[in-house]
Formats: structure tokens, C-alpha cells, sequence
């Protein structure tokens, strides 16, 4: 069952686009002109339709203008990204002159665009995503239309991204454009001729560019697939993730929790997750999302979300102000969560939606601010669950429009007010009108009309104002016109936010480095405000190795920090590449740490490139039970999989005493350094531990499992005993795998019959991990002492990766991993003729959860149960049989990388097939179908990664055709079943 969700896992990662063939319920899209009475909102407030097909279709991306018109990008391409140089794609321009919250003029500004998917306006002319590309379009004059081809700004955004595209261009306070991108592919970025060695890579996060210097970085990696991104009134950065885990506070130098796969920095530990405490899904799978659930329902109606904004106008009752606004893709719905500062950053939490659509077609995209304080929703409009490469509705396409009151506001053109008239709007309370007059002053600067005396007031603001939301802006202002305060002159200041942002605005000029680094280290030391040690922390990145020390050596003092939600991981990946190149420096900060999480990591480091004697030595020194209890967890997370490390010159000394420390926990631990350092005492211990049946069923199997981390010879007899022990049986066989010993298979073959499902599971994959017991495992299939079903394909394609002519054979006469022949099509079509609607309403769930548990189960996820090696299946697309079919059927279709066997041989003549997890210079984290490995990288003697699915072709040839109908019926169920009786 592997692959039957790698294209689903495609959907849990997406934006949120059309999908016909996985269809909803309705036929069609509620008719425009009723569209509105579908749609509910709180009291007060009212929708109008601003634009319906065919005055728009495929809205993608908006944003508004300088004159408070909403400009649409209509995607055409989707989902069959072109490599032409042009296309389809419209880029159209929608204005209510009458303000009766419905357009009535339609520009065309652009028609052959493509691959579009992100838009913002400034510096005369149009920014525009368009997959390989990021472009601008110029109109100097703003005639609204190009002035001629557009300029590639930067090139490298991967073809192959799918759904994942970059996307919502947003310009932040800083004066930069920011973007997203998703987790699908890899993108290698830079400017057109850059060589691919100079190029920035980027899979998910966030990334920004600047105009005028046309600088690319990446701002922070992590998440799945961002699609909208906001910035509150304080310039916080908030993006909306598309699956499950919503909602994200962004810090620059941030690395944030994924969907899958190890983050670029292998020595990050642990990635900052999300801010809220809620998700808006409830569980089960995607079509009992929406309004006819009550559990998602009261939840917030389903996992995936696209667009955001905070909401910063001046109409909407001051509630809503500073909420974050996201569609919720398959609960047909907006959703609100409020922002509640924390420490230094937030915790978001669940508020009533703005708005609800009966329209089992809505699909929302975008919400961006109006000029007038209203927000624009954007509809895709198409039906399914998320997206679709075959059958695509390109003809649909609606725009919402959502206002309290009756609000009318005529449109202003920001860009002809004078320079004072922009000064009273960069105090607006209404933030659109604010960022534009912004820009506007910028756009002054750089064609260096903006008059001297502006300036001047500028600063007059920042120094006179009362308000933080003034000052900022006014803060803000003067760094885009090249007028930022120096750091020494408001390293004092009264306002942690006006503080912590002149930190990160004066670092962008390497240049303020020098001058900067006293008030750094000052405030370092001293600064009361957590988000202005959030900022300081970020700022770690942009400093050198020697300043790093400086600055981060007041910052790991602060215990205060331990449990804040950002500043511990955010100060360890500013000091990593220190700690990771220079041990005094390391162990200079260690000392100073009064933060157990970053005590963890620099040992944790230290200790994988070796450096164990100054850790240890330090320890002693400071005989302090807390530090000895953080770097104690460190050493055992570092050396966790190695064996026979040269024990450090102190240990004995340190270890006598941590032995006698007040947690159980930190004295295990101990225990199992000692197995690392080759302590005969700690060994003999834990054999004594496994052998006493009078402690717990818990401490006697946590101590083998750590004996079974050491491969000592002597060890086989002790495993081969604790077979005949139920309590011990699992982990014995696991532990077996790791010794080459004739008597091993004989003694586990022996025992199948009495073996418990999990039990045979392990005994397969330790029957399958060398040749000769795999010749033992076949030829008992053979004879009939193992069930033949009990081979699973994952095991069955391991023994044929071996390529011995002695198990050729015996693999052939098991017949579970031959070619399937013939079209795939045909299959497909036989096996629908065998599942049809009645045959699985009349099949036995849970027999199918049975054949579930012994095929598929290894490796997948289903209602919080199995595996972690392939994608989750409760939320996939289990009602649709095509799906089911195509995916098992034809599992190499379409494979990531992060799902392809990767295949280590091991100088014991082991091989080890997985998903790898985690790999630094010393191990290899291995998720196989049963657990992890953690294996020196010395003892690996080979590894080659297939280009197949884990998942091998031929599950149903297993099976027998009521097998084949209950396990259908059991994926398609939406909860779960009881095990038959009689399992």
C-alpha cells in the first residue's frame, strides 16, 4: 500500500485548486447570479459578488493597487505547467466606479502570460510568478499596459513542482517582496547565468528579493506548502500552510516543522512548529470535510487552507482587527484565529469564521485587503477535493467581496498625493492605506523625488509619535528611503518593538556591523523585552563567527527562555556553524547556558564530531544536576547507533557520580553511554536487568533494546534465550538481525505459528535482513510453515534486491515480485469489474482491516495506527476506487524522492531497506517498515537508492479476491473497525 498515497500525499500538500474527478456531491456550481445565497456571515456584515465567470475564471492571485482597484491573475496553465515562453495567463485589472461592490470595467493588462501564480504592484510595473521565472512587467506611465517584454529577474523555480508552485508575492514592511514555496521539489535560485554551484536552494519556506538591489534569500525554511502570507500591525510575519498545521509565525532564520523529510541543515534538531494550538480538522477523510460533518464542522471545517491576511482596516468592528483571516479549502469557509502574543512570538486561537458557502465548489485561494476596509475573497470554483490534472473547469471563477455596514469609500490615487498628504496616510489607522503611502515615498526616494524636507518630518515622526503602530510605520519608512536610525540611538528606546526591529533593519547593511556590535552585546545581556532577544537571536545569522560568541554568549544566560516557543532553537541555529567548527567557542557557550535545549544541542554537536573530552571535563567542573542532566541527553542523542567510542579521559569519575543523580531517566541514560564507551559494568547490569523477571515488562524490554544498539557477540546467546520470553520475544528478534548465526532462523521459524501479528512482522524483517536466513524464510514458505501471504511486497522486493541465484528460485515459485504484465490500463479495468458497489457493500471490514494489518500496515498510518515509513492515509482519497486502483496498481507512477527504497549493506553482510530520516557525518537514520535504525556511517559498506516506489507492483497478486474486496472496502471505511474475533 505504499504508494496508494504518494499522488494523495499530493493533495495534503497542495493550495487548494480544482478537482472534478474526485467530485463533490452537487453536479455543478451553485449559478452566479445565486452564488450569494449560498453564503452566510455574522451579523452585520454583507457579500457582494464583485466578479463571477466570465468576467473572471481561474483566480489564482490578486492584490490591489495604488488607486484601490484589484488586480487578478487568471491561471490558464494549470495543471500542465508550459515550457514556452508564453502562453495563456491573464493578468486583468477589475474597478468599481460606483461602488456598489460589483465591478464594472475590465482591463486586460496582460494576456499571454504563463505559469502565473503570484502578483504585486510597485516601482512601475507588475511582479508576477511564472514558473521558471520571477518577472517584471513595466508600466512606467500607468497607461495599464506593458511597456514592452518583461524582464527575468531571477530563474531556477522547478518545472516539476506541481501544485507546489512559488506564489504570494507580498510586500513586507522591510521594503522586500516576499514568497512562498512549496515542499514537492527543490528550486536552485538566482539571477539568469548564475552557475548552479552560486545558486540558493529552497523547498519550502519562505524567500524574499529586493527591488532595487535584486538580492534573493531565503527568510526561513520549514513548513509544507505556504500559500499566503500576512504581516500584523508590527510586522510579524504570518503565513498560511496549506495542510493541517495552518498557521505559522515566520522569523527570519527560522526552520520550521515539515510535512516530511530532514531539513537542509542536518544539524537543526528540532524545527519550531506551528502557533496553534487547534486544528481546523477533526479527522477522517476529505469528503466528510465542510458543514455536513459536525465534528470538522466545530473544528473549522477541514485540513487544508490557502490565502491570508490580517485584518487591519478601519471599518470592521475593532474585534477583528489583528485576526488572521485563511480560506479553508475543503470546509468551504474562511477561517479566524486570533493572535495572542506570547513570549516573543504568539499563540493563534480558534474564533468563529468570518464566512461559510453551501457551494460545494467554493475553493477559495486569496484574501487580500480592499482600499475601503472590506476583504476580497477569491473562488477557484471547481469540484473534488483539491486539484486535478485531468478534467479541468477553466470556464469558472468567483470574487467575493466581504463589508460590515455600508461602507462606501471612494478610490483615492495614492500615487498623485503630495509628499505631506502620504505623511498623514503613513498614520492611517486603515494599514492599506498606510503600506501604500509607504511605497509610494519609496518610489520617491529612488527616483529621487521626494522632497528633503519630508525626510526631516519622517524623523520628526518616528521621535514625536506616542503610538507603536506610528512609530513603526514611521521606522519603517525612513529604512526605504535609505534613512534607518542607528542602533545607538534607540538601543534604549522605550518600545520593545521599535528595539527589536532597528536590530534587524540596521544588519541588513553589513557595513553597520562594526558600529553595531556593542549595543548588541548590551542589549544581549540586558534587554527585558523576549521579542527583542527574538530579534537579537535572528540576527545571530548575519554575523561572523567571533560576533556570534559575543552576542550569543548574553542570550543562552537567560533561563527565562527555556520555554519560549522560538528563542531556544532560534539562538542554537545561529550558533550551530560555531559550534560545529571551533570546540573552545562551543564549549565557551556551553558553559555559560542556562537554557537546557540549547545545552542539549551543543553537546549533542560536539559530541558528533568527537569532541568528547572538554564536554565531559566541563561536566565535572560544573557539577550542576540539571546541566548533567542536559548534557547527558545530548551525548546519548549524538551517540545514539555507535559502538566502541573511545571513552572520554574523565568518564569514570563524572559517570560514579551521575549515577547516584535523582532521575531514573539521566541514570538509564548513563547506563547506556557506559555500553558505548565499552563499560563491562554497565553491560552486565542491563543483562541483569533482561534476566529478572520480577521487574516490569517495560525495563526489562527498554534494557534489550539498548543492549540490542551495542552488536556485541556474546549477546546472540542472551537474544536467542529471551525468544522463548512473550515479554521479550519482539525485541529479541529484532535484536537478532544485527548477528549472522545459523541457529537464529531455526529458532524464530520454529516459533512463527505461536507469534503475534507485530511479533511476525519484526520475524520477516529479521528472516529478510540476510541472504542466508532469507534462504530459510522462502524455503519455510515453501514447505508451508510460514503463510505465503505473510511475505509482504516491502519484504519481498528486499530478498530480490540481494540478486542471488540461490533465492532466485524460491522467489519465483513465491510469485509476489514478478513484472506485472500487460497494460495497466486493462488491469485497472478487470479489478473494477471485481469491485463494483456491490460486491463492496457486501465485503467484510473487518477482514479488511485483517488483510490491512498484515499487507499495508507496516508502513502506512490509518486512524492513528501503523507505520511511519510512507504518508498517512486517513486523509487521503480513500472513497475513490480509480484512485485505490491507480496508485496500487501502478506504484511507480509518480514517486518522490523522499518515498524511493534506498537500499545499505552493512560490513556484517546485513542489508537494510528504508526511508532515510536523518543522516550527519557520523550516523544514518533508517525508518524501516518495522522502526528505525540508527547506523554508523563506518559499518555501512554500500547504499543505493532505487528509482522505484517503495511499494512494489503486485500487492493484489497476494491476495485472494474476497481479500482483495475487504481490504477496498476497509481503506474506503471513514472509522475504524474492530480486528475480527478471531485475528
Amino acid at each position: 500500500m505504499f504508494h496508494l498515497v504518494q499522488r494523495v500525499a499530493r493533495a495534503v500538500a497542495f493550495v487548494g485548486l480544482s478537482s472534478s474527478a474526485f467530485a463533490a456531491d452537487a453536479p455543478t456550481a451553485v449559478p452566479v447570479e445565486k452564488a450569494l445565497e449560498s453564503i452566510t456571515v455574522p451579523e452585520g456584515f454583507n457579500v457582494s459578488m464583485f466578479a463571477g465567470e466570465p468576467g473572471v475564471v481561474q483566480p489564482i492571485a490578486m492584490t490591489t493597487d495604488a488607486r484601490g482597484r484589484l488586480w487578478v491573475v487568471e491561471c490558464l496553465s494549470y495543471p500542465n505547467w508550459t515550457t514556452n515562453k508564453t502562453g495563456e495567463d491573464r493578468v486583468i485589472i477589475l474597478e468599481d466606479a460606483d461602488q456598489d461592490g460589483r465591478f464594472d470595467k475590465r482591463t486586460v493588462f496582460l494576456d499571454n502570460g504563463r505559469n502565473l501564480s503570484g502578483i504585486a504592484l510597485g516601482f512601475g510595473g507588475v511582479w508576477l510568478c511564472s514558473l521558471p521565472e520571477l518577472i517584471f512587467v513595466p508600466d512606467r506611465n500607468g497607461d495599464d499596459k506593458p511597456d514592452r517584454e518583461w524582464d527575468v529577474l531571477l530563474d531556477g523555480w522547478d518545472m516539476g513542482i506541481q501544485h507546489n508552485v512559488f506564489n504570494g508575492l507580498t510586500w513586507g514592511p522591510d521594503g522586500w517582496l516576499y514568497g512562498g514555496h512549496g515542499i514537492l521539489k527543490t528550486s536552485y535560485v538566482g539571477k539568469p547565468g548564475t552557475p548552479q554551484e552560486e545558486r540558493v536552494p529552497i523547498n519550502c519556506g519562505v524567500w524574499r528579493f529586493h527591488p532595487t538591489r535584486k538580492v534573493f534569500e531565503v527568510v526561513a525554511h520549514g513548513t509544507t506548502n505556504p500559500w499566503g502570507i500576512a504581516f500584523d500591525e508590527y510586522g510579524q510575519m504570518f503565513i498560511a500552510n496549506c495542510v493541517i498545521k495552518h498557521l505559522f509565525h515566520m522569523i527570519p532564520g527560522g526552520r520550521y516543522e515539515r510535512m516530511f523529510g530532514q531539513d537542509f541543515n542536518p544539524y537543526a534538531f528540532e524545527l519550531i512548529p506551528s502557533v496553534a494550538d487547534h486544528i481546523h480538522w477533526a479527522g477522517g477523510y476529505w469528503k466528510t470535510e465542510g458543514a455536513e460533518s459536525p465534528n470538522n464542522d466545530v473544528a473549522g471545517g477541514g485540513h487544508a487552507h490557502s490565502g491570508a491576511t490580517i485584518y487591519l482596516g478601519e471599518t470592521w468592528p475593532e474585534k477583528f482587527r489583528g485576526t488572521f483571516l485563511t480560506v479553508n479549502i475543503h470546509g468551504h469557509r474562511v477561517n479566524n484565529d486570533a493572535l495572542v502574543r506570547q513570549g516573543s512570538g504568539y499563540v493563534a486561537k480558534h474564533l468563529p469564521d468570518l464566512m461559510r458557502v453551501s457551494d460545494t465548489w467554493f475553493r477559495g485561494v486569496s484574501v487580500v485587503p480592499a482600499h475601503d476596509g472590506a476583504v476580497y475573497v477569491s473562488d477557484w470554483s471547481d469540484a473534488g477535493e483539491c486539484h486535478d490534472y485531468e478534467d479541468i473547469h477553466r470556464d469558472n471563477g468567483r470574487i467575493y467581496k466581504v463589508q460590515y455596514g455600508e461602507v462606501k469609500k471612494p478610490y483615492v490615487d495614492v500615487r498623485r498625493m503630495n509628499d505631506r498628504e502620504l505623511l498623514d496616510a503613513l498614520g492611517s489607522k486603515d494599514e492599506w492605506m498606510s503600506s501604500n503611502a509607504r511605497l509610494v515615498l519609496r518610489e520617491r526616494a529612488e527616483s529621487r523625488d521626494l522632497q528633503p524636507v519630508t525626510t526631516t518630518r519622517l524623523q520628526q515622526l518616528f521621535t514625536s509619535s506616542e503610538g507603536t503602530r506610528e512609530r513603526l510605520r514611521a521606522l519603517w519608512a525612513l529604512h526605504a528611503i535609505g534613512r534607518t536610525p542607528r542602533l545607538e540611538d534607540v538601543v534604549l528606546d522605550r518600545d520593545e518593538y521599535v528595539r527589536g526591529w532597528t536590530v534587524q533593519l540596521a544588519l541588513e547593511d553589513p557595513s553597520n556591523v562594526a558600529r553595531a556590535m556593542r549595543y548588541l552585546v548590551e542589549m544581549a545581556n540586558n534587554d527585558a523585552s523576549p521579542f527583542v532577544r527574538l530579534y537579537l537571536a535572528s540576527a545571530l545569522q548575519r554575523l561572523s563567527a567571533d560576533d556570534r560568541v559575543r552576542v550569543a554568549a548574553g542570550l543562552v544566560k537567560r533561563a527565562e527562555d527555556s520555554g519560549d516557543h522560538n528563542l531556544p532553537l532560534l539562538i542554537w541555529y545561529g550558533i550551530e556553524p560555531v559550534v560545529s567548527k571551533d570546540e573552545a567557542a562551543a564549549l565557551k557557550i556551553l558553559e555559560a547556558a542556562r537554557i537546557p535545549k540549547v545545552r542539549r544541542f551543543i553537546t549533542q554537536r560536539l559530541a558528533l564530531r568527537m569532541a568528547l573530552n572538554g564536554v565531559v571535563e566541563l561536566m565535572g567542573r560544573l557539577n550542576d544536576p540539571g546541566a548533567d542532566a542536559d548534557i547527558v541527553y545530548g551525548l546519548s542523542a549524538a551517540l545514539n547507533g555507535r559502538r566502541d567510542i573511545k571513552k572520554p579521559e574523565k568518564w569514570e569519575t563524572v559517570a560514579a557520580r551521575l549515577r547516584m543523580h535523582p532521575s531514573t531517566e539521566v541514570r538509564n541514560e548513563v547506563l547506556k553511554l557506559g555500553l558505548v564507551f565499552g563499560d563491562g559494568a554497565a553491560l552486565g547490569e542491563l543483562q541483569a536487568r533482561v534476566l529478572d523477571t520480577k521487574r516490569s515488562a517495560g525495563e526489562r524490554v527498554q534494557s534489550l533494546e539498548t543492549l540490542n544498539q551495542t552488536r556485541r557477540p556474546e549477546l546472540v546467546s542472551l537474544l536467542q534465550r529471551a525468544i522463548a520470553d512473550p515479554v521479550l520475544r519482539q525485541s529479541a528478534i529484532k535484536g537478532l538481525a544485527a548477528y549472522e548465526n545459523a541457529e537464529t532462523p531455526k529458532l524464530i521459524l520454529e516459533l512463527y505459528g505461536k507469534l503475534k501479528p507485530e511479533a511476525r512482522a519484526e520475524a520477516i524483517n529479521t528472516l529478510s535482513s540476510r541472504e542466508s536466513y532469507a534462504v530459510a524464510l522462502l524455503e519455510a514458505v515453501k514447505d508451508g510453515r510460514v503463510p505465503r501471504k505473510d511475505i509482504t511486497p516491502f519484504s519481498a522486493r528486499q530478498i530480490q534486491a540481494y540478486g542471488s541465484q540461490r533465492l532466485k528460485p524460491l522467489l519465483e515459485a513465491l510469485g509476489s515480485v514478478r513484472e506485472i504484465a500487460g497494460d495497466k490500463v486493462e488491469q485497472i479495468a478487470r479489478y473494477k469489474v471485481l469491485l463494483t458497489p456491490a460486491a463492496l457493500g457486501q465485503a467484510d471490514v473487518r477482514r479488511g482491516r485483517a488483510v490491512y494489518e498484515r499487507t499495508c500496515a507496516s508502513c502506512h498510518t490509518l486512524f492513528d495506527e501503523g507505520g511511519k515509513v510512507a504518508p498517512e492515509l486517513t486523509g487521503s482519497q480513500r472513497t475513490n476506487l480509480d484512485y485505490i486502483l491507480e496508485n496500487v496498481v501502478d506504484p511507480n507512477a509518480v514517486v518522490w524522492d523522499r518515498y524511493k527504497a534506498t537500499y545499505f549493506e552493512t560490513s556484517d553482510d546485513r542489508l537494510i531497506s528504508g526511508v532515510l530520516v536523518n543522516e550527519n557525518e557520523s550516523t544514518v537514520t533508517i525508518q524501516t517498515q518495522t522502526g528505525t535504525i540508527t547506523l554508523p556511517r563506518t559499518e555501512i559498506t554500500s547504499r543505493r537508492q532505487s528509482d522505484l516506489s517503495m511499494m512494489p507492483e503486485g500487492l493484489f497478486q497476494l491476495l485472494d479476491e474476497q481479500e482483495i474486496k475487504d481490504l477496498v472496502a476497509y481503506l474506503q471505511s471513514p472509522q475504524q473497525v474492530p480486528l475480527p474475533q478471531n485475528n
